[in-house]
């Protein structure tokens, strides 16, 4: 058994959903395809495009990095997406190797390089300061990560485990620990992220267990948030109402650009002139 999970463990944590390079996603909004290069690894993204923000102007456009899941592709993530196209951000989501069109051999190492690679590229056009970052799932090791290696103000997590060490403890709790080729220690990463953490668990989650999740409480800061969703489950936890409207209330830019109309109008500007 050992060593079965030992040699198959990549198969046992990625479901693979690979598409020809060739191949049209369907997307309902404005999106742009993105592809980067990061040494043997070529990686493929979607920019999807926010319609509400104006781009004309000063006002710089804003970022929301989502790390999915392991499983299918970056063909799914528009219905997530959409919740923070709504808010006024662009969203980028991105392959990981093996998946849609992203090629290159796995490795922890390189995976998380991936994820880096792909704030950078966002920092380049957006400016660090108007990105923030949003992992569901197995992505959450991959916004922990990133949220400890770069300077990201705003970390959003859906459905998180506290490591990859963590969650085969749980369900194989037979195999060694040392097994694993991928820890990925959201715990350790997190302890570093001088951001501020927002994360949100269903107790009801049977695919991340609820205490999993629960357990990041103890390296988040006092200043961060862990939230937990009464009767969610791992799929629709982002999608709640009471979610949806914690999430709009935190991040909505249109709060944000109506609240700097108002400052500009009470310093003497007109509406359009603040616009």
């Amino acid at each position: 058994m050992a060593a079965f999970a030992y040699s198959f463990q990549e198969h046992l944590m990625f479901h693979f959903a690979p598409v020809p390079d060739n191949y049209e996603y369907k997307f309902h909004g404005a999106y742009d395809n993105v592809t980067i290069e990061n040494d043997d690894g070529h990686l493929h993204g979607v920019l999807f495009k926010s319609e509400l923000i104006n781009t004309a102007g000063p006002r710089p456009r804003n970022l929301v990095i989502y790390y999915k899941g392991n499983a299918g592709n970056v063909g799914d993530s528009e219905r997530l997406a959409k919740l923070f196209l709504g808010l006024g951000y662009d969203v980028l989501s991105m392959d990981y190797r093996g998946f849609g069109k992203s090629r290159g051999p796995l490795s922890e190492e390189k995976l998380l390089d991936d994820a880096e690679k792909w704030f950078d590229w966002g920092a380049q056009r957006y400016g660090t300061q108007n990105i923030r970052v949003v992992g569901y799932s197995f992505g959450t090791t991959f916004a922990s990560h990133v949220a400890a290696a770069k300077a990201v103000s705003n970390v959003m997590l859906f459905a998180p485990m506290r490591s990859i060490v963590d969650m085969a403890t749980r369900r194989y709790p037979f195999l060694p620990e040392f097994l694993t080729n991928y820890p990925l220690r959201s715990d350790e990463k997190l302890k570093n992220a001088a951001g501020h953490v927002v994360i949100y668990h269903g107790t009801a989650d049977e695919v991340v267990p609820y205490a999993s999740g629960a357990g990041l409480q103890d390296v988040l800061g006092a200043d961060d948030l862990f939230v937990p969703v009464e009767g969610a489950d791992h799929y629709n936890v982002a999608l709640r109402p009471e979610v949806q409207a914690d999430i709009i209330s935190r991040w909505s830019l249109r709060t944000a650009v109506r609240a700097q109309m108002s400052q500009r109008a009470v310093a003497g500007l007109s509406g359009e002139t603040a616009r």
